[in-house]
């Protein structure tokens, strides 16, 4: 499509996804709303707690801003973009690693599929943090 000068970005791919009905949730937000499944997990973890309360934190940062100072349209669809993004991986990280708890078979082949897709989960929740903390977004 021909847009103006300086609107070429919006034909750039967006990330599609599909919010599953778990994390409709009571927060209004998905990400919120994944941090407290996280957080129920009896066998989640201090280290992967830490994890869930810097994705908040990171995500919550985002939408901080004085009276008068808003974000660009451009700006909003970045955002929205990276966070449907690292949501999406991080939900899928955590599906693994929920699901590898229930999982059937020799108790040491339980437990290193259990490590395996905890270090996947840290890992994913490492990227959203990293990537929240690169948008625009708080000015405190």
């Amino acid at each position: 499509m021909n847009w103006p000068e300086g609107w070429e970005w919006l034909d750039e791919p967006r990330e599609r996804w599909d919010v599953p009905d778990s994390l409709r949730g009571p927060a209004p937000s998905a990400p919120l709303n994944l941090a407290v499944a996280m957080l129920s997990c009896e066998f989640l973890g201090h280290e992967l707690c830490v994890l869930v309360g810097r994705f908040v934190t990171e995500n919550a940062q985002l939408y901080l801003r004085p009276p008068g100072k808003g974000l660009t349209f451009r700006e909003q669809s970045l955002i929205s973009n990276v966070l449907t993004r690292h949501t999406r991986r991080t939900f899928e990280a955590w599906e693994r690693f929920r699901l590898s708890e229930e999982r059937e078979g020799p108790a040491h082949e339980v437990r290193r599929l259990l490590q395996e897709n905890r270090e996947l989960l840290a890992s994913e929740l490492n990227e959203a943090i990293l990537a929240f903390s690169r948008l625009p977004g708080s000015v405190l």
